[in-house]
């Protein structure tokens, strides 16, 4: 904390000493704001009142089919924060224990799924499986999950096409086909080896005294 305060102007009165004492403060915490900036554009906006850029609408390449019918959009839930690495360790998980595939009742009847079954997910890239989850919050012809547990793969059947002003992956619009599955994808299988792998290789082995 104190090299962030250093090197951070934004960060310079923070401390954990600070912290401890008033509980939390709102950046920036600095000279002129030495208990931290609950409104940050109280009076104006730091550069006028915004910059806009104009840009061109660039339609995606990535088309469905009779194959890939489907588009699945991905995105984050409340309790959880990207891959999980650090909320997962928490009670979090008792919201949200794993990603599941949201899919609307008509796409679901079509394909004889209902809630708890186990779905292939397959995209031109890529396949996983996932937990199925019937639900109206997505339009017909739409499918959705979250991306916070590793082993659900919901990042293996995005495609690579990217923003041309970013390079942000085209995680939204990747044409997809779900099928009733009832086992892991080989995906899974791999990852799922690696992981018990890493598990042994971070166990100290145990020498029992005679």
């Amino acid at each position: 904390m104190d090299e962030i305060a250093l090197l951070t102007p934004t960060f310079r009165g923070v401390s954990f000493e600070k912290l401890d004492r008033e509980g939390s403060l709102q950046w920036p915490v600095n000279d002129a704001a030495p208990m931290g900036t609950p409104i940050m554009h109280k009076d104006k906006f730091v550069r006028g009142k915004g910059r806009f850029m104009i840009t061109e609408f660039v339609p995606t390449d990535e088309r469905t089919s009779r194959f890939y019918p489907l588009i699945l959009t991905t995105g984050r839930i409340l309790s959880q924060y990207n891959v999980g690495a650090q909320t997962r360790r928490t009670a979090n998980v008792a919201w949200h224990d794993e990603d599941v595939l949201e899919i609307h009742p008509h796409d679901a009847e079509n394909r004889g799924l209902k809630t708890g079954d186990m779905a292939s997910l397959a995209s031109r890239v890529g396949v996983t499986t996932m937990r199925v989850l019937v639900s109206e919050r997505m339009p017909q012809g739409v499918v959705y999950t979250t991306f916070h547990h590793p082993g659900s793969g919901a990042n293996v059947i995005t495609t690579d096409y990217s923003d041309w002003a970013t390079n942000c992956p085209e995680y939204k619009v990747t044409a997809v086909q779900v099928t009733k599955s009832n086992q892991p994808s080989d995906w899974q299988r791999d990852w799922e080896a690696r992981e018990l792998d890493q598990k042994v290789v971070g166990v100290a082995p145990v020498i029992a005294a005679e």
